[in-house]
C-alpha cells in the first residue's frame, strides 16, 4: 500500500488521535479495532511495505493459529503464558478464524491443529487486513522510522520520524508528529530485514520501560565437531532428543529434526532452543543425545541387528546399516563405530555391535551456541510484562502508551501460537484504545 499524500504533497498531518508504530499483525488488527468515526489514526511502518514478516510466515503459507484450548496455549508460552489469559479470553482462535472469514478468507485445519489459509498464501491474510484498513480510510505510511518519542508535561507525545526514502519535492527528511496515544507494535529482533530489528525496544526503554534481555528463540543450533556438517541435508522424521547439561538431563522431547546449513534445526530442536541458549550463556556444557530408534529399547534393537546380520550373511556391514539408517548417515556411523563397511556381517564383533547399538540410541552432539537472532523465528525477552496492564495492553508507567505483539516479553512454541498472541493482544489493545478515544469524545 502506497502512502496517501495530501494536496500539499506531505503525506502526514501534524496531529493524530492515535499513532501505531509497526504494521505487522498486531499493529494492523489494532488499527482496525481502534477505529472511531472522524478520528485520525495512522500506522507507521519503516519498511517499504506493511507486514513483511507476516508475508513470509510458515514459509509463505501462514500458519495463523492452532485449534488447541486456552490452557494448552498458555502452557506453550512457558512462565509468561498466564499474561495472555485475559487476551485469549476476549479474542481467541475461533474468534480469529471467524474474523478473517468475514474478511473473505477461508482456512483449512491441518496436521498438529494448525490453521492455514486455503489459498496456501500468507499474502491472502495480509491483503484482507490492508483492504479493511483501506475501507476504513485508515492510513499506512511506509519508509518512515520512529527515531524518538518524547512525553510532554501535558501528557502529549511527540514522535520524531525519519524519512527513509530520498527527499523528493516537498517530502521532508524528518518531521515530528503529535498524539495523545501510541501503540508500539514493532515486533522483536528476529528477521530484521522485515523491519523487526529491535528498534521498538529502544523506544520503549527511552520511555522508561524495562527491557528483559533479548535472546533468540525457535532458532537453529550450532554443534561442535563435524557431525552437523556430515549430516547436512538430512531430515529425521521420528526421533527422541535429550538435552544434557553436564551429566544432568534437562529436556527430553520427541519429534522431527533436520541438519541444514551445517546447523541443527527442525521443530523439536527449535522448541528446545531458547532454554539451551540460556544455559550456554551461563557457561553450562550442553550436548544433545539423539535416539534414532525411539520405538525400540536396547534389547529389541540388538535383536534387530542380529536378525539383519543373519539375513545378510552374504552381504557386507554397510548393507546392514542401510536397513537401519538414512543413506546420508551411513559413512558417519561406520566412522564413529570403527566398523569396516566392506567386511562380512558375520565378522562383526560384539563390541562393534554394542557401539552401533549405543550410537543409534544416543548420537551425541555437543552444542556451542545458536544461529544468530536474525535466523530466529521469534524473540525471547522484550518489554517487561509487569509494566503492562494485561487487561488493556496499556503501560502502567505512561498514560496513553500501549503495547502489542512480540515487543513484549512473550514467546511461544511453533504451530500458530505466536501469531495468535500477536492478533489477540493487538485486538485487545485496539479495543482499549477505541474506548479511550470514545471516552475523550464524550
Amino acid at each position: 500500500m502506497k502512502r496517501k499524500k495530501s494536496e500539499n504533497s506531505n503525506p502526514l498531518h501534524n496531529e493524530y488521535d492515535l499513532i501505531i508504530i509497526g504494521a505487522g499483525p498486531a499493529g494492523l488488527i489494532a488499527a482496525i479495532e481502534s477505529n472511531v468515526n472522524n478520528v485520525r489514526i495512522i500506522v507507521i511502518e519503516q519498511k517499504f511495505k506493511p507486514a513483511m514478516k507476516l508475508r513470509i510466515t510458515g514459509k509463505g503459507n501462514c500458519n495463523i493459529t492452532n485449534d488447541a484450548g486456552v490452557e494448552e496455549f498458555i502452557e506453550n508460552f512457558g512462565r509468561n503464558g498466564k499474561f495472555l489469559r485475559q487476551s485469549f479470553n476476549k479474542f481467541f482462535n475461533e474468534d480469529l478464524i471467524s474474523y478473517f472469514n468475514e474478511l473473505g478468507v477461508d482456512f483449512e485445519l491441518e496436521r498438529g491443529g494448525r490453521y492455514y489459509p486455503k489459498s496456501g498464501k500468507a499474502e491472502t491474510i495480509v491483503n484482507s487486513l490492508l483492504q479493511r484498513l483501506d475501507d476504513l480510510n485508515i492510513e499506512i505510511v511506509t519508509n518512515f522510522k520512529a527515531e524518538n518519542i518524547i512525553v510532554r508535561k501535558s501528557g502529549e507525545f511527540e514522535i520524531r520520524l525519519s524519512d527513509k526514502e530520498r527527499p523528493d519535492g516537498d517530502l521532508q527528511s524528518s518531521l515530528t508528529l503529535k498524539t495523545e496515544r501510541i501503540l508500539l507494535a514493532t515486533g522483536g529482533r528476529s528477521y530484521p530485514g522485515t523491519g523487526s530489528d529491535g528498534s521498538g525496544f529502544v523506544l520503549a526503554e527511552g520511555l522508561g520501560h524495562t527491557i528483559v534481555p533479548i535472546i533468540p528463540a525457535l532458532v537453529p543450533l550450532k554443534g561442535k565437531g563435524n557431525i552437523p556438517e556430515e549430516l547436512n541435508g538430512l531430515s529425521i522424521r521420528n526421533c527422541r532428543v535429550k538435552v544434557f547439561s553436564g551429566d544432568k538431563k534437562v529436556d527430553d522431547q520427541f519429534g522431527e529434526m533436520e541438519f541444514r546449513d551445517n546447523e541443527i534445526a527442525g521443530p523439536v530442536i527449535l522448541s528446545m532452543s531458547k532454554d539451551i541458549v540460556k544455559k550456554i550463556k551461563k557457561d553450562e556444557r550442553i550436548f544433545l543425545s539423539i535416539d534414532l530408534k525411539p520405538s525400540l529399547d536396547y534389547k529389541k534393537l540388538d535383536n534387530r541387528i542380529l536378525r539383519e546380520i543373519k539375513d545378510k550373511k552374504n552381504k557386507n556391514c554397510a548393507d546392514i546399516l542401510k536397513t537401519l539408517l538414512p543413506g546420508k548417515a551411513i559413512n558417519l556411523f561406520l566412522t564413529l563405530t570403527g566398523i569396516d563397511g566392506s567386511k562380512n556381517p558375520g565378522q562383526l564383533t560384539s563390541e562393534e555391535r554394542r557401539n552401533l547399538n549405543n550410537l543409534l540410541k544416543g548420537l551425541r552432539i555437543p552444542i556451542k551456541g545458536s544461529a544468530s537472532i536474525s535466523k530466529a523465528l521469534v524473540t525471547s525477552g522484550g518489554v517487561s510484562l509487569g509494566e503492562i496492564d494485561q487487561v488493556t495492553m496499556g503501560s502502567k508507567i505512561i498514560k496513553g502508551l500501549y503495547f502489542a505483539g512480540e515487543i513484549m516479553d512473550i514467546d511461544g512454541e511453533t504451530g500458530g501460537f505466536n501469531l495468535q498472541a500477536a492478533f489477540s493482544t493487538g485486538w485487545v489493545a485496539g479495543r482499549s484504545l477505541k474506548d479511550s478515544i470514545k471516552k475523550q469524545g464524550e
